[in-house]
Parts: structure tokens; C-alpha cells; sequence
């Protein structure tokens, strides 16, 4: 019988409870022994539920121990990981190895691509994730060594204790697989060998795992991925339900001159995944945009740049750069269209009109190539090796015949999203096995109620500076800010 080990912390993805229940349900189907270890003990910032008598206070339940209830209930063992009595120290090499997770956890902390900018608090809260990167470590280690299991399975493996778990359990010579919120199908998990934001590793699988499938079987999947992300609801696409609905005449443009539109990216945490992803020489990504713009325009092609929505979410300073690198951009080539990050433009629609596309590294870059548009990329993106796309990753790269538009073959990209597809599960719970509320959309009391989850002072203001930061970003209007150097 085969064991298997399902790390498990609170937050550690969107949907945690309801995917880790929905993994152990599955893996026990299979005949499998396992046991979820809860590695709360060794969390930095609390990401939960407010307690369950604050809640029950403005009308709400909630159950902490539901989720434990449940795996036990199923069959499986619930094991909360204890602080180990014996000090291990980890190696320099593993050191360097999860040195790339903690900076990518702070960035997405700070929402922002500057740590410096955030100085002290920058270097608090690193030291903080390192104590419990090595008290994970001690922990895990004892436990695995203690009862060994064959298979250990990790939330996404992109953050700090994620890693670590997977750095154990690799030294332990021990299977590791990654599990996440569905990334091609809504209410279905993620189950595969590669974690997902290694883009070398999962475009180097895609062809193996999906052998098997015929290419009218994979035309079908692909298909079945764009319609479910150009769905204003119930769509694996957060943001395409704030948008307007396609009107009919944007599917069947009248057009009267070529069109480009260019797509740019909120991608801070990549900037810690080091080789992989840093392949272009770029200094930002609008410079590249403003290298093909300069041509583009000679030739009298139409510009239009839609602004990544997440860009409201991001601190105070990283989205006012953005913005002034953006108005910068429009004031160097004024027939520029700009949809601002808070415009309600379908980005589908844009795409239905558009001759050719430019990403940074964005999704909708693989939902072009789907739709059978030329798309060009500035940056690393995690289809880059799989679709039929063109790399433009230095200003030398930018020239007339570079961006010349061809016909796309669509068979690579397709290949890609079927490889998603395949991989996912559905879930067999829902947010109502856990809390009265949806925590994906919170009503703004149970926001505040956050609060009240233990943690720091200092995280709860900067909870509060968060949705003050967020508010303000959301009520930008374009007219109102100044051009400024980068």
C-alpha cells in the first residue's frame, strides 16, 4: 500500500480546505494510506477564518476543526507537525535553494517588485520566514524519518515552507508531487509532478503526458479551456467577471487598419525564480512595448494596451511607477489607446480585433495564440517553448522583419492547455463545508473580521494599508496623474 504525506497549512492556497479534503478523498479511493501534516505551527503571517464566535456575532459560521473532522472521517490521519527538540542545520546548498522561495513570498507580502523600498519591515519579516523555514525543516525531517512515506505532496512548492517541505523530502529521497487550485478548469485541484511555476520543467513534460490524446482530443480540451476563461462567471478567470459583455459586432470587427494590442504583466513574484524566468535584457517591460510601438505606428497600425487588473492590488509605489511608465508611453506615442487597469474593457473583445498581440508573459498571450493571432512575447512566459509565438527579448530583437505577422499554428498552444487540462481534478467540496461565507469574495465585514486572526499587530495594519491602498488604486482616474521619469 502506498503512503503518502499531504502537506497542509491554512491559506496555503485559495481553496485549501476544499482541496486538500477533496486530494485525500481521491488519493483513499485509490487505496492509498495518508495523512495530512499540518504545518501551522510554523506560520509567520496567519491567513484564516476570524474565530468562530466573532463570526457567529454579525450572523456567520464557521468551523475550525472541519476540515480535521472531515479527513478523519474519510479514513486518512490528521497530524499537526510539532516544533522539533532536535537542531538540524541545513546545508548551504539547501540555503541557496530556498532563498529564491522566501524572496518570492516577501515580494507577494509587499505586493511589490522593490523590496528595498520597504527597508526594515522587508528584513523583519525575512528573518521571521527563515526561523520557520528552519523549524519546518527540523520538524518534517523528524517526522519523515520517523514514519516514512512513499509519496509526499506539496501546495505549489512556490513559498518559503512549501519549499522546504520539498527540500526534505528530496534529501530523504522521497516522490514529490504539487497540488493547487485548478489553473484550466473552475472547481477542479491541480495534481502533477512539476510545480507550477517552473516553466522549463512543465513545457519539457507536455509532450509525454499527452501522447495519448488525439489532436481532435486536444482541440476539444483547449476549446473547452478559452470558452471557460472568456465566461463573465464561474470562470477560471478572476478578472472576467468585472468586465462588460462582448457586444456582437466586437466578434465580427469591421476593420479598417491593423490593429495591435499590447497585454502588460503583474509578475513580481516571478522576479525570484532566478534563471528561468529572467531571460530577457529589458530594463522594464513597457520599454520593449515602446520599441515596437516606435515601428508599428511608421506603418500606421493601431495601438491599444490594456493594463493588467491586478495592477490595483499591487502597494502604493509599485502602481504609481506603472502608471507613469504607462502615461510616459502614451505621451510618446500619442494615437496610443490605453484600457486602464480599472476599465471595465473585455480584454476578449480586444483580442476579437486585434491582427497581431504583445504580452509580457501574460495568459491572454496563450488565449491569442488559441484564437490563431501572431502573438509576441517580451519576457519569459510558461508557454514560450510550446507555442508558435516569437521571443522579443532585447531591444535588438525589435525590427521590421521581426515583427513581421505570419500564420500561427495553433497545434503547440493547444497542445499546452490540454496538457492543463489533464491534470486537473474536481473537487468534491465547497466553500459551504467549511464557513457560511465565501472567503473568495468576502463581504466587507468579514474582511475586517480578519483582523482578528492572530497575528502580529504589525500585519493587521498592514492589512488595513492593503484595502486603503487597494481602494485608492481602483479610484484612479488617468486624467489625474502626472508624467513622471521612471
Amino acid at each position: 500500500m502506498t503512503s503518502v504525506a499531504i502537506i497542509h497549512y491554512p491559506g496555503a492556497t485559495a481553496k485549501s480546505r476544499s482541496v486538500v479534503a477533496s486530494l485525500v478523498a481521491d488519493e483513499l479511493s485509490q487505496g492509498h494510506n495518508v495523512t495530512v501534516v499540518d504545518i501551522s505551527a510554523f506560520t509567520t503571517i496567519n491567513q484564516d477564518f476570524p474565530p468562530a464566535w466573532l463570526a457567529q456575532l454579525v450572523g456567520h459560521k464557521v468551523d475550525h476543526d472541519a476540515l480535521r473532522n472531515e479527513v478523519v472521517s474519510l479514513g486518512a490521519r490528521y497530524v499537526l507537525a510539532e516544533r522539533s527538540l532536535i537542531t538540524r542545520e541545513l546545508s548551504e546548498l539547501q540555503k541557496q535553494d530556498i532563498s529564491p522561495a522566501v524572496e518570492s513570498e516577501l515580494l507577494t507580502y509587499f505586493r511589490t517588485d522593490r523590496l528595498a523600498e520597504e527597508g526594515a519591515k522587508a528584513r523583519k519579516l525575512r528573518a521571521q520566514l527563515w526561523a520557520e523555514v528552519r523549524n519546518t525543516f527540523c520538524s518534517l525531517s523528524d517526522l519523515f524519518t520517523a514514519t516514512t512515506p512513499d509519496i509526499v505532496m506539496i501546495p505549489n512548492g512556490r513559498t518559503s515552507r512549501q519549499k522546504t517541505a520539498r527540500v526534505v523530502a528530496e534529501s530523504l529521497g522521497l516522490e514529490v508531487l504539487f497540488y493547487e487550485n485548478g489553473r484550466a478548469k473552475p472547481d477542479h485541484y491541480y495534481l502533477g509532478t512539476t510545480q507550477p511555476h517552473d516553466r522549463i520543467a512543465s513545457q519539457a513534460e507536455v509532450a509525454t503526458l499527452t501522447r495519448t490524446l488525439s489532436p481532435s482530443e486536444i482541440s476539444a480540451l483547449a476549446q473547452a479551456f478559452l470558452a471557460s476563461r472568456m465566461r463573465s462567471s464561474h470562470s477560471t478567470n478572476q478578472y472576467s467577471g468585472k468586465w462588460t459583455e462582448n457586444n456582437p459586432e466586437d466578434l465580427v470587427p469591421q476593420k479598417t487598419e491593423q490593429r495591435a494590442v499590447f497585454f502588460p504583466s503583474s509578475f513580481d513574484e516571478f522576479l525570484a525564480f532566478g534563471d528561468m524566468w529572467m531571460i530577457d535584457s529589458w530594463a522594464y517591460q513597457f520599454a520593449a512595448f515602446d520599441a515596437v510601438m516606435t515601428l508599428l505606428e511608421k506603418d500606421g497600425v493601431a495601438l491599444e494596451m490594456r493594463l493588467h487588473p491586478n495592477l490595483a492590488n499591487k502597494s502604493r509605489r509599485y502602481f504609481l511607477r506603472e502608471i507613469a511608465n504607462a502615461t510616459k508611453l502614451l505621451g510618446k506615442h500619442p494615437g496610443l489607446t490605453i484600457h486602464w487597469h480599472n476599465s471595465p474593457t473585455n480584454s476578449y473583445g480586444l483580442l476579437s480585433r486585434a491582427d497581431c498581440v504583445f504580452v509580457e508573459r501574460s495568459t491572454i498571450g496563450l488565449e491569442a495564440a488559441l484564437m490563431g493571432l501572431p502573438v509576441w512575447v517580451g519576457q519569459a512566459s510558461q508557454w514560450d517553448d510550446i507555442a508558435d509565438i516569437r521571443r522579443l527579448l532585447k531591444p535588438e530583437d525589435v525590427d521590421q522583419t521581426a515583427l513581421t505577422p505570419w500564420e500561427p499554428d495553433i497545434s503547440g498552444a493547444e497542445r499546452f492547455v490540454a496538457y492543463w487540462m489533464m491534470q486537473e481534478h474536481p473537487l468534491h467540496y465547497s466553500w459551504q463545508d467549511w464557513s457560511s461565507w465565501n472567503p473568495e469574495r468576502s463581504p466587507a465585514l468579514m474582511k475586517i473580521l480578519s483582523l482578528f486572526v492572530r497575528n502580529p499587530w504589525s500585519h493587521r495594519v498592514h492589512l488595513l494599508r492593503v484595502e486603503w491602498t487597494r481602494w485608492r488604486n481602483h479610484r484612479f482616474v488617468s486624467s489625474a496623474v502626472a508624467v513622471t521619469n521612471k
